[in-house]
């Protein structure tokens, strides 16, 4: 008996309607991360900095995730247009995260050269120490979870891409 082979199955995209439940949950979230950040700036320069950083990250956050979706319907019009069913690059989240632990590597490096140099400075001492503090307390965080991140976005980056042809 002959059988067809057997190809992958091939399902649409959500689309960018998903997005309306992370966006009402995370957006007010970083939106009063952003508000209270710069209304803490006023009075502790460092928390303030955290909070804002916070905000910025969680609107980068649902930015990456609606670039994603509109990514994936463009894969799918391929799909559609072309009828061959799409492959995806290899190694993707192995080039992030040697790209993420880097960027981390030289984030814990740069805080203990600035915990060590500028521990005395009158005015930058409290925030060189929390440096020097974060750099060999949290090291391998710092390194490993930007690391994780960073190859998680990439490997769903690449797979959203439209393939050549």
């Amino acid at each position: 008996m002959n059988h067809p082979p057997v190809y992958q199955r091939v399902n649409p995209p959500s689309g960018p309607a998903a997005m309306i439940l992370p966006a009402l949950i995370l957006g007010p979230l970083g939106l009063l991360l952003l508000a209270g950040g710069l209304e803490a700036i006023k009075g502790k320069q460092l928390l303030g900095f955290v909070y804002s950083a916070g905000g910025v990250l969680i609107f980068g956050f649902l930015c990456f995730c609606f670039a994603i979706h509109v990514r994936a319907q463009q894969v799918w019009a391929w799909h559609l247009r072309t009828g061959r069913i799409p492959y995806f690059r290899h190694g993707g989240f192995w080039k992030g995260a040697l790209f993420g632990g880097g960027l981390g590597l030289v984030l814990v490096i740069a805080c203990g050269w600035i915990g060590a140099a500028h521990a005395d400075h009158p005015v930058y001492g409290e925030l060189a120490t929390v440096a020097f503090y974060l750099a060999y307390l949290y090291g391998i965080a710092v390194i490993g979870v930007p690391a994780l991140m960073i190859g998680w976005a990439k490997r769903a980056w690449d797979r959203s891409a439209v393939p050549p042809g």
